[in-house]
């Protein structure tokens, strides 16, 4: 991202509310310094909200912490993977989690995926199982010599089969 005031490259990321307006300012550290943006003493106030219970922070560590490092396998930084919304290696997923496990719930249901298939692929599938299982049950039926049930289990799978031939037509 670009700096607002000078367009060189923005590593400080800044929101203000006043009075139920949001503003947000995206700055270079040089142009945050000249707006007093990064002077801990008169941003954090954990202090005297908390109590004196409040860890120190830094500004200098946040923004530390936001820009991670660059992929060491690809050389894919932070800005590149905000930029193109996409990663440029494998590696980039552990580098990236962070950013990535904040991003991921507002794009998807979850952080885990669990398949789609059309209907007409689904349903093929589900024949396919149906007549392995049969098919197995039948020949052990043969084995047994439980024929009246394998004639049973012929018919099943005959029928699962004209279902399956008109299904594909």
């Amino acid at each position: 991202m670009k700096c607002d005031s000078c367009q060189g490259k923005a590593t400080v990321f800044y929101t203000q509310v006043i009075e139920g307006k949001l503003r947000k300012f995206v700055l270079c550290e040089a142009c945050a310094k000249k707006k007093g943006i990064t002077n801990v003493d008169d941003l954090l106030m954990g202090e005297d909200l908390l109590g004196n219970s409040a860890p120190q922070t830094k500004i200098q560590d946040l923004v530390a912490e936001l820009n991670q490092d660059d992929c060491s396998s690809c050389g894919f930084s932070l800005d590149d993977f905000r930029k193109v919304g996409r990663l440029g290696c494998p590696e980039c997923y552990d580098v990236f989690s962070r950013e990535i496990s904040e991003r991921l719930p507002s794009m998807h249901k979850g952080g885990i995926h669990k398949g789609y298939l059309p209907e007409g692929v689904a349903m093929k599938q589900a024949l396919k199982s149906e007549l392995a299982c049969l098919a197995e049950k039948l020949e052990s039926a043969i084995e047994d010599e439980r024929f009246e049930e394998a004639a049973m289990l012929r018919d099943q799978i005959c029928k699962i089969e004209e279902k399956k031939g008109v299904a594909e037509s």
